[in-house]
């Protein structure tokens, strides 16, 4: 078992009363909710390729918002103008995907780099706060799901190659989040809250392709004790 992976075990009865149960490992796919059975992502120098080989300004800032805040592709076309807190560098992303009767929303850090991008777009394409960021002529719609999917899909081929092909959709980059921020140390919670999950189920998928050695950090805060 490699040392970065924690072993889920689900209590399931071996008899039909119930009174006797066994531990099943379980993958934390069968009987929870999840996005992707199949969870691919890109490393970091992959990511850098491809924002650094992008010339589109617009295209860079769609594949760097989706990227930066790990939103969902019809969260990010939700966002205006207006969910950008320029002061502190921050955007508020409305939760989708949960059942609850208010609204929740994620207020999420950005690069200097991407906030950037986005305030030259909207001087570049004449833009109001209640236009959406991922639109490119006032008033109008956001680009459209299958837009992002065919553009993003062209830059993988195109500054990747065909051997990432299985990575060419734009929920990649959401895993992809996912996992660099486990690398650089962020917690399951926090990692749950940034991606808006409403069960840590689906969150806890990630650890086992984070490169953080769960082992030895346990082993270091046991020899605390």
């Amino acid at each position: 078992m490699p040392n970065n992976e924690i072993v889920i075990y689900t209590e399931t009865p071996i008899t039909k009363n119930g009174k006797k149960t066994e531990l099943i490992e379980t993958d934390l796919k069968t009987n929870n909710y999840y996005e992707n059975d199949n969870i691919v992502f890109f490393t970091a120098m992959q990511i850098k390729t491809l924002t650094d080989g992008i010339d589109n300004p617009f295209h860079k800032l769609v594949i760097l918002l989706l990227y930066e805040t790990g939103a969902r592709i019809e969260e990010a076309r939700t966002l205006k103008f207006s969910d950008i807190d320029t002061g502190n560098g921050r955007v508020k992303v409305l939760t989708l995907k949960q059942r609850k009767k208010n609204k929740i929303y994620r207020y999420l850090k950005i690069s200097d780099k991407l906030l950037s991008l986005i305030l030259n777009h909207r001087v570049t394409a004449k833009l109001t706060d209640e236009d959406f960021i991922l639109s490119q002529r006032q008033g109008k719609p956001a680009i459209t799901r299958k837009g992002i999917s065919l553009m993003f899909k062209s830059y993988v081929v195109k500054l990747l190659g065909q051997s990432n092909l299985d990575k060419a959709h734009p929920h990649a980059l959401r895993h992809t989040r996912a996992v660099h921020l486990l690398d650089s140390g962020m917690n399951i919670m926090l990692l749950k809250n940034f991606l808006g999950h409403a069960s840590i189920s689906n969150t806890l998928i990630y650890l086992k392709y984070s490169n953080k050695d769960m082992a030895e950090a346990i082993s270091r805060a046991n020899n605390g004790l």
